[in-house]
């Protein structure tokens, strides 16, 4: 059986995905302690630790997304191989069921060109016989004659 056919993605949909998926951690759905650990007051030596953990959790998430966005277009090539493979199996089937028919149509023309010559060899053989018979017959005919 046949596939659907292939699903593909363009480069704008994976980076209209990507800002979404940016927007989405870094602005939605933060926990309350996340919020406090983001908004905290700051001193003259906090900011640059708090800046330093805001670069650090950045990081993190552009590596997941990254990972993620990776992962997903693996499976993708993965579902497009499978696909392929898939249509490959499908024409070899195909190609064996006609090598399949091309193989019985020569095994019965071979059998009734065998048929046809022991026909022919027999056919030959008792004309031959008859004749000498016959001949032998008037031989016969002649001598008792």
């Amino acid at each position: 059986m046949l596939m659907p056919s292939k699903r593909s993605l363009s480069k704008e949909d994976i980076r209209a995905a990507d800002k979404d998926e940016k927007e989405t951690l870094l602005e939605h759905d933060s926990d309350p302690d996340e919020d406090m650990l983001f908004s905290r007051p700051s001193t003259s030596n906090g900011d640059e630790k708090v800046d330093k953990k805001m670069d650090c959790v950045r990081l993190q998430i552009q590596e997941v997304t990254d990972v993620m966005r990776d992962n997903v277009q693996k499976v993708i090539d993965r579902g497009d191989r499978l696909e392929d493979l898939q249509e490959a199996s499908d024409r070899l089937n195909l190609a064996g069921n006609e090598f399949r028919e091309a193989a019985r149509r020569a095994q019965r023309k071979a059998w009734l060109q065998n048929v046809k010559s022991r026909i022919i060899i027999v056919s030959v053989t008792v004309t031959i016989v008859l004749f000498i018979i016959v001949l032998d017959i008037m031989v016969l005919y002649l001598v008792l004659r």
